[in-house]
């Protein structure tokens, strides 16, 4: 009875451990940003369904500065300053897109998404 009980704690643990009460700020908050969660990936990036890299598409302001920003952050993200793709960038603002095939998807996704001028962050789908 007493095994009983302690793997049921245990269990009970390991439960809530994975809930994402325990995703730190960071992650939090670029999720409310992200129309996919981190969970959807693996730990190389990949759709863990699927096994491809996801690709995801933001906008930011029209301004060198901003551009400087995102290319600080992952210098393979793709800069389309006439597109407005899936997400609807307007006329003052860049399309970027990224993806998610290496290792520091999720730092680079929680850095964009700590930017106040990157509204949201989608999932992209080439048709």
């Amino acid at each position: 009875m007493k095994t009983l009980k302690l793997s049921l704690v245990a269990i009970l643990i390991i439960t809530i451990a994975s809930c994402s009460l325990f995703k730190s700020k960071a992650v939090k908050q670029a999720e409310s940003k992200m129309n996919f969660e981190f969970s959807k990936l693996d730990k190389n990036g990949l759709i863990k369904k699927r096994g491809i890299s996801l690709a995801y598409e933001f906008c930011i302001p029209n301004n060198e500065t901003y551009l400087d920003k995102i290319k600080e952050i992952d210098e393979s993200i793709s800069i389309y300053k006439s597109g407005s793709g899936r997400i609807g960038c307007s006329n003052n603002e860049i399309l970027c897109i990224g993806e998610t095939h290496n290792k520091d998807y999720k730092r680079i996704l929680t850095q964009i998404a700590e930017l106040e001028y990157v509204k949201s962050i989608n999932e992209s789908f080439f048709e």
